[in-house]
Order: C-alpha cells, then sequence, then structure tokens
C-alpha cells in the first residue's frame, strides 16, 4: 500500500501552523517506531506560516501503508494529506524526497520511469 516499493518516509502536507513536532510524534508514532521527524518550519521559528509540512520516517517500512490511512483525518483545523515519499541519500547528505517542487528526470535520472515523480532537495543534517 506504500506506493514506493521499500520507502520508510511519509509527506503529512496541510499542517495547521499550530502544529508541533511533539503532537505530530504523538500522532504518528501510534503507527509505528519513528526514526526521524522533521516539521517545516520547525517549531522555534519566529516567523508566521499558514500551514506547516512535515517528514516522518518510520523504522519499518511497512508503517508506511499504514500512516496513510490517516489521510483525510481532520487534525487541530485541516485535514491532513499523507502520501509516500522516496528518500534517496546522496553524496554530502543531500535527500531526495518526491513532493510537488520538481521533477525527479531532472534531478534524479536513475529512478525507473514509473517511479519519477515530482522531487524536493532537503539537505540532511
Amino acid at each position: 500500500m506504500s506506493g514506493i516499493p521499500g520507502t520508510a518516509v511519509v509527506q503529512v502536507t496541510n499542517l495547521s501552523s499550530a502544529v508541533s513536532s511533539e503532537q505530530m510524534r504523538t500522532l504518528f508514532g501510534f503507527l509505528g517506531d519513528i526514526e526521524e521527524l522533521r516539521l517545516y518550519p520547525p517549531d522555534n521559528t519566529p516567523l508566521s506560516f499558514s500551514s506547516k509540512v512535515c517528514y516522518i520516517k518510520y523504522r519499518d517500512p511497512s508503517s508506511v501503508g499504514v500512516a496513510q490511512h490517516l489521510t483525510n483525518t481532520v487534525f487541530i483545523d485541516r485535514a491532513l494529506i499523507v502520501v509516500p515519499c522516496a528518500e534517496v541519500m546522496q553524496p554530502l547528505g543531500v535527500v531526495l524526497c518526491c513532493t510537488p517542487f520538481q521533477h525527479c528526470e531532472t534531478i534524479a535520472p536513475h529512478f525507473p520511469p514509473a517511479e519519477k515523480r515530482p522531487c524536493l532537495i532537503s539537505y540532511g543534517s
């Protein structure tokens, strides 16, 4: 059900600007053991935003399919959108993650044609 074979990452969009990393960890932690969670913009940012995006990496890829069942669940004041996210580790900590910003064809030509989807480049810490 994950849509991208072997991925352990989900992207959660349409998040309320009031949501915190701890709230996301609590909600999605019930679905599997979370290895890493990144919320953008972070909790401590001084600027206000209309919405946030969260990337959650599970230890077990089977949790991705389960997490997708939270799509359309109203959390705080918005319906969540949960989609699998392909992660490819590159030199220097660059992570390619499929989202609607750029196309994998231009960034990751090694993806099979069926797996080419929009991507966002995020630099890992």
